[in-house]
């Protein structure tokens, strides 16, 4: 379930042209605990980390061990920050991922929205004047479209590697 709301999060973040940079995984259960009392929660959590990778590639995922106490203070803080950046930065960018973009091919336009793990079928678009309505759900976005789009209208939609590639035809196409 949290896996999913993750991506949920994920897509949601991408429609308001937010980008992510980085999944953390937490309350992982280390390899050091060996009571077979963790043994099942290890076995699933193998294959909940999995699922993870799968579903976020190409984000890059870092893991944060179930703590023996709660995460309080400076020093819990400089204990997490170390576990996760070690001497990287952690300002840094550590995945780009383009969330919006315009292609322009021989006979048309297409306005791509990265919006990953959303089937097509929950995307509802409608186009008034300049602005793009794009709602999946209970969210929505109204995209002011680029001059080279706003004349034209939406010629057909469609989900292809994560991306909501709706088709602006010009008027030869």
């Amino acid at each position: 379930m949290v896996i999913k709301e993750s991506l949920r999060a994920h897509a949601y973040l991408s429609l308001y042209n937010v980008g992510t940079d980085m999944v953390i995984a937490n309350r992982i259960i280390p390899e050091t605990v060996s009571d077979p009392f963790f043994q099942r929660w290890k076995d699933q959590q193998t294959k909940y980390k999995q699922e993870i990778h799968d579903n976020f590639h190409p984000l890059p995922v870092k893991e944060v061990p179930l703590y023996s106490e709660e995460m309080c203070g400076l020093e819990a803080l400089q204990r997490l920050k170390e576990t996760l950046y070690g001497n990287e930065d952690p300002a840094q960018v550590y995945y780009k991922e383009t969330t919006l973009r315009v292609v322009q091919s021989a006979d048309s336009y297409s306005l791509e929205v990265y919006l990953p793990g959303i089937p097509k079928n929950q995307v509802e678009l409608s186009k008034t004047a300049d602005e793009l309505n794009i709602r999946i759900g209970n969210h929505r976005r109204n995209l002011v479209l680029p001059q080279a789009l706003a004349a034209l209208q939406p010629a057909g939609a469609k989900i292809e590697d994560d991306y909501l590639k709706i088709r602006f035809a010009t008027a030869q196409g």
